[in-house]
């Protein structure tokens, strides 16, 4: 009787260790069109390895960009880098493209007393090739803007704070439309008051 206690207590404590050994944070967009997206901050209480998966508004003939901060507690060792994926797949399994990310430093306050933080943004050329561009592009990472976009970072020392924006950006004859709107609305303005 005993033995059979301590082999289940031994296994309650395998499962929970393997448990803690992985976060998982989704955010789906649940119907809703959301091109641009801003998660957080908000504080989670957990460290190891942290999944973040961000679902998108699937589009091959979009561009992708995002910005991601990550703020882990002042004494805790420094992130130096995360792996990235984007995926076409519902539940994220099957990545058409993985590949690592060098973070660095955020300057300014943190958003919580006694935080330091890191990141990377595609919107600043250290970053820029992390994005995707449309498919048959032949730019880098040439899936438009797939279904997920997943972040993974290991995180040594919980808790750790997370901040991110996603945009999908249109394809180019989007946007030339809606140049070439504003351009006749300005136009338009302007003609009513000579």
């Amino acid at each position: 009787m005993k033995r059979n206690v301590i082999v289940a207590v031994g296994l309650l404590l395998v499962v929970a260790g393997l448990a803690g050994a992985s976060t998982i944070l989704e955010f789906p967009l649940n119907g809703v069109v959301d091109y641009d997206r801003v998660i957080g901050p908000d504080l989670y209480q957990a460290n190891s390895q942290v999944d973040v998966y961000v679902e998108n508004i699937f589009n091959p003939l979009r561009w992708k960009d995002w910005s991601i901060q990550i703020w882990v507690p002042q004494g805790a060792a420094d992130l130096a880098v995360m792996r990235v994926d984007y995926d076409n797949t519902p539940n994220h399994s099957a990545p058409i493209d993985v590949f690592p990310v060098n973070l660095a430093p955020v300057a300014g306050p943190p958003p919580w007393q006694g935080f330091k933080g890191f990141y990377a943004s595609t919107y600043e050329p250290a970053w820029e090739n992390a994005g995707t561009t449309p498919e048959g592009s032949g730019g880098p990472h040439p899936w438009g803007n797939p279904m997920w976009v997943s972040f993974h970072i290991d995180v040594p020392q919980g808790p750790f704070g997370l901040y991110i924006f996603d945009e999908c950006i249109p394809e180019p004859a989007t946007l030339a439309v809606l140049l070439i709107g504003g351009l006749l609305a300005v136009l338009k303005r302007s003609k009513r008051s000579i």
